[in-house]
């Protein structure tokens, strides 16, 4: 199926999408990722999600370039141009198991990256750090693989609760009410990443 232009979407659906591009330009802006890697996602329907389709950088997300996906069966609507994030799945799953959850980041913050490759968990180390949530760890498994979508379904049972998670070697998850939420949630994160990573150097 083709993708949708923005005049035969919904109102509020457009609002969405745009908030999708909005965010993914800024993370890529932040330096938050680079190059094609990384990808977003957000709730536009009962049922449906919009996600960023494969090779294509964040800081080129449109909405019409966004690609459906069923968060229950897995299946989206294509055409030749879009296919959605090898990641897709992960993100249907995360959608679908906690409904309060509106739009889903991921991106490789170096800070934040740092300590992912390290397997540790990032030291809380300010005000702002203490007010955060835990942070959970996912164990390492090769991108776009059923292993890694175990994993992280995993610590979505033991940390119910959870709004990010570190992928060990690979990268940051970050989750929020919005598109936008979700952009600022990794933002602080890697702030208090690269505060903990210089403070563990002296």
């Amino acid at each position: 199926m083709k993708a949708l232009s923005s005049l035969e979407r919904k109102p509020l659906e457009i609002d969405v999408l745009e908030q999708l591009a909005l965010a993914g330009r800024a993370a890529y802006e932040r330096g938050l990722v680079r190059g094609t890697g990384g990808n977003i996602s957000a709730r536009i329907a009962i049922g449906k999600m919009a996600i960023t389709a494969t090779g294509l950088a964040l800081d080129h997300i449109t909405p019409e370039n966004l690609v459906t996906v069923d968060i229950n069966t897995y299946a989206w609507e294509a055409n030749a141009d879009f296919r959605p994030s090898m990641e897709y799945k992960i993100h249907a799953d995360i959608l679908r198991s906690r409904p309060e959850i509106g739009a889903i980041l991921h991106v490789h913050p170096p800070y934040t990256t740092a300590f992912a490759v390290m397997n540790m968990e990032i030291p809380m180390a300010t005000d702002a750090g203490f007010k955060q949530p835990k942070i959970p760890l996912v164990a390492y498994a090769p991108s776009g693989t059923e292993e890694l979508r175990q994993n992280v379904s995993q610590v979505l049972q033991d940390f119910p609760d959870c709004w990010a998670m570190l992928l060990e070697k690979h990268g940051l998850i970050t989750c929020g009410k919005t598109p936008l939420a979700a952009y600022h949630q990794a933002d602080l994160i890697e702030e208090l990443a690269m505060i903990a990573y210089l403070s563990m150097r002296r």
